[in-house]
């Protein structure tokens, strides 16, 4: 079995959907329904010095957990950006869109930041 197929976390993904505000504008928003998947969820290293966090005076008050999500390469479908995962009773966004790794057949996959706030 390759580690690529090892998969250690139950998850809910609730996936982006397109409404339609009073406005009449299209707009995205999780789904309030989710489907349940597997995962392997790892920690992502920070370096400390990144983005805004890093200039302001409370930094060891606040902060923000960032972990990599890798879905099963089975998993047909992409998590878009305003997709949210619940994981170990919380909630998570996904930070941005997907990394998709085109390698070998043996080694490609999808790789997704969620965070935190």
């Amino acid at each position: 079995m390759s580690l690529l197929d090892s998969w250690t976390d139950n998850i809910t993904i609730f996936p982006e959907e397109a409404v339609t505000d009073e406005d009449g504008n299209i707009k995205t928003r999780p789904s309030a329904v989710g489907y349940p998947a597997r995962a392997r969820i790892q920690p992502v290293g920070m370096s400390g010095t990144s983005g805004r966090r890093a200039e302001q005076d409370n930094e060891g008050y606040e902060g923000e957990k960032i972990y990599s999500l890798r879905l099963p390469r089975e998993h047909q479908c992409l998590v878009n950006a305003q997709a949210q995962i619940e994981w170990r009773g919380k909630r998570w966004a996904v930070f941005g869109d997907a990394f998709i790794y085109n390698s070998s057949p043996r080694t490609a996959h999808v790789t997704y930041t969620i965070k935190r706030f």
